[in-house]
């Protein structure tokens, strides 16, 4: 795809703390008029009120197209997912949750049926709270069942709130964005010693990758704890996406990408949250990805030719995101996205290696 017609990548995609980037209007326009789209979808793909199956991943990928600086490419893309995927419809309320009642709330934790109920709970308390304060209170409790619908409700949650913390005053459809995304990870709720991990020990995997003594594959990110929170969920995210590279053609090559879009989506919304929780975020990601690599990745050697990129290139760089545009795959579009964001902030290759790798396998 030439870069005629659209605007070039931003060498430094949305993310981080709101100071560091300037308002971008074009960005703002795309993502309310994606979300205004969908704001009648539901939570899962296909038609019909659906409680189970392949996650919505409209308004993630019209987001993150729009962080590329392809805001113009948003609503066509948003009609043609919505006419290859389908948007499903929203589900019915079941009965109300009560946020000030623990024993209301956490029994509702985990229960798909409870979409509805907890879009509206979310919705409420943002509205009360503001949207700050909601996280704040909400992300902890959440947090220990982050594999939620393969980890796509922090993921959701994240592209939300990127999209509040770049435009001056969110809109309502912004903020009923994040409800969706908590109303997800809330639903799906999956704790670590849950069914999925219980798979992974069933096929001989363990746990975690990372809590086995001696060397370990989340070493390296462990050690830059010492540095900081940020530092390691960085190299989290790399080494994810260097066993990403593990997963060889005739596979399902998207689930293993949610261990690079997952620590990074955590790494993109701590800035956000009180600094005490940014361990805890490190620790649930870190179990997470490791189940994710344990189950969908395989052993020996990468792909021959996976890591031989010249991301320091900025011509090759720019071609791996132009081709996951051109492919439209929401996967491909968030894994490029992400790869930018990471790279902007620590020019490390296995991210755009990564990228490139998941393309390649689904059909670019």
């Amino acid at each position: 795809m030439s870069d005629a017609g659209h605007d070039a990548p931003h060498d430094r995609p949305h993310g981080g703390a709101p100071h560091d980037r300037a308002y971008d209007s074009a960005y703002d326009t795309a993502v309310n008029e994606a979300l205004e789209r969908l704001g009648h979808a539901g939570f899962f793909l296909g038609t019909g009120t659906q409680l189970r199956g392949f996650a919505l991943h409209a308004p993630m990928g019209a987001e993150a197209l729009a962080a590329l600086g392809h805001g113009d490419q948003v609503p066509d893309w948003v009609e043609w997912y919505a006419a290859h995927r389908g948007l499903g419809a929203p589900p019915d309320l079941v009965a109300p949750i009560d946020a000030a009642d623990p024993s209301s709330w956490r029994a509702a934790l985990g229960e798909a049926r409870r979409l509805a109920d907890w879009a509206t709970l979310f919705r409420r308390e943002i509205d009360a709270e503001g949207w700050q304060a909601a996280l704040a209170t909400w992300w902890p409790r959440l947090t220990p069942g982050m594999f939620a619908g393969l980890t796509h409700g922090v993921i959701r949650t994240a592209h939300a709130v990127r999209g509040i913390t770049a435009v001056p005053a969110p809109s309502t459809a912004q903020l009923h964005e994040l409800a969706n995304g908590l109303a997800f990870w809330a639903a799906l709720y999956q704790p670590a010693n849950g069914a999925a991990a219980r798979g992974a020990k069933a096929v001989g995997a363990v746990r975690t990758l990372g809590r086995q003594r001696g060397p370990t594959l989340f070493a390296a990110a462990d050690a830059l704890l010492e540095t900081s929170v940020d530092a390691a969920l960085a190299e989290l995210t790399a080494t994810g996406a260097a066993r990403y590279t593990l997963v060889r053609p005739g596979g399902n090559p998207v689930p293993a990408i949610h261990a690079v879009t997952a620590p990074a989506a955590v790494r993109m919304t701590l800035p956000h949250l009180p600094p005490h929780l940014a361990l805890p975020s490190y620790e649930a990601v870190r179990d997470v990805s490791g189940t994710l690599l344990n189950i969908f990745t395989g052993r020996g050697a990468p792909d021959p030719g996976a890591l031989t990129v010249d991301t320091h290139d900025p011509a090759e760089r720019r071609r791996i995101v132009e081709s996951a545009v051109e492919l439209r795959d929401e996967h491909a579009i968030k894994i490029a996205e992400a790869a930018l964001r990471e790279y902007a902030d620590h020019d490390d290759p296995r991210c755009f290696a990564a990228a490139r790798h998941a393309v390649r396998l689904l059909g670019g």
